[in-house]
């Protein structure tokens, strides 16, 4: 043998994956979602601004400043206000907080230069508008039953807030899984 190795040159085989999007798009639509809240929500220039900042950076390095710093300050931010069930900012702030939780959350998990299926983009928003559709109308009824107007008993808010913190505390403890033996 003479030593004259032949090489082979193997063609690059990239999948189909069907219709896709740039993952950036998913950053954009996080950098988005939290900048039009903040701009929503948080009226003193002081706080929009630290708003704005923990958007940008939770945005562009999530492990460094996670986005729920961001929907921390917009919920502390409605502690001063009076909800009520004609304010569209109350209800437009609840889906965006959470469409910011699902996307910043898949936005996490994909890096700024991949690409992504568009058919796993409609799965995640079809699954928020579904729990949209439940957790508006439960909205509008808790404003309707503890706002304070005629025929409701003042301070049941904070009583029902107890209640459902003790049952998220129960809930939380509660084994999730349970040894499963075999039998052998």
């Amino acid at each position: 043998m003479s030593g004259d190795v032949s090489t082979r040159r193997v063609p690059v085989v990239h999948p189909e994956i069907g219709r896709w999007v740039p993952t950036a798009v998913l950053h954009g639509l996080v950098l988005a979602v939290a900048t039009a809240l903040c701009l929503l929500v948080l009226a003193p220039p002081l706080w929009r601004a630290v708003g704005l900042t923990l958007a940008v950076v939770g945005t562009v390095v999530p492990r460094r400043v996670p986005l729920w710093w961001l929907l921390l300050l917009l919920g502390l931010s409605q502690l001063g206000r009076e909800p009520s069930v004609t304010d569209v900012t109350f209800y437009l702030l609840l889906a965006g907080v959470h469409l910011l939780y699902v996307l910043g959350g898949l936005a996490r998990l994909v890096p700024w230069e991949g690409r992504m299926q568009v058919g796993a983009l409609v799965q995640l928003m079809r699954r928020f508008v579904l729990v949209q559709a439940v957790v508006q109308p439960v909205a509008v009824g808790a404003l309707l039953a503890f706002g304070g107007g005629p025929g409701t008993v003042p301070g049941l808010s904070i009583v029902a807030a107890v209640v459902l913190g003790v049952v998220a505390v129960v809930l939380a403890r509660s084994p999730k899984h349970h040894d499963v033996q075999s039998e052998d």
